[in-house]
């Protein structure tokens, strides 16, 4: 006599494979809607948590143009799309020079139809999670941008800035002090 075996799968387990789906989807859908919000909810701080929305493999970048009315992500050296702004006014970007002093940065151009457009603010986030260090004024706030580690810090006044942002507490200056 020949037994007839039937594989298939019952209600339940279809069920279960309906839930998971589903939870997968919900996930994803809410990490798409994340960018935006981003940028709504923290504003300049949001900038790091926008980028690392994306997937890439060399860098994430915001850049924006037309005196910050207009904010654009590249991905891996492409423009992907444009994101709302974080600015109403161009902000003041400043880094360390090689002389120690702090001075405003100016941006490479980008080109649009052979046509170079001013960038009054990029930031560049990396896969090992380090990013553009700058401080920021805006708004009558100070944003501290960290390369690494540390979250955007954010301060009413300069001098408080500055002490935040030096990188003297970060580099050695005596040679015992490196670990070769």
């Amino acid at each position: 006599m020949k037994t007839v075996s039937k594989s298939s799968f019952t209600l339940f387990e279809l069920l279960i494979v309906i839930l998971i789906i589903s939870i997968i989807y919900g996930l994803f859908i809410e990490r798409l809607g994340s960018k935006e919000q981003a940028v709504k909810e923290k504003g300049l701080e949001g900038v790091k948590e926008l980028l690392s929305a994306y997937d890439f493999n060399e860098s994430a970048a915001l850049k924006c143009i037309d005196e910050c009315k207009r904010c654009f992500v590249y991905i891996d050296g492409k423009k992907i799309e444009e994101v709302p702004s974080f600015f109403k006014s161009e902000p003041k970007v400043y880094d360390y020079d090689i002389h120690g002093m702090l001075s405003l940065v100016h941006f490479l151009p980008v080109f649009k139809d052979q046509n170079p457009q001013d960038v009054c603010f990029e930031y560049d986030l990396f896969p090992n999670g380090s990013g553009s260090s700058y401080l920021v004024e805006y708004d009558q706030k100070y944003y501290i941008f960290y390369a690494y580690l540390h979250p955007v810090k954010v301060v009413s006044n300069l001098n408080e800035a500055q002490k935040l942002f030096d990188p003297s507490q970060w580099i050695p200056t005596d040679s015992s002090e490196y670990n070769f």
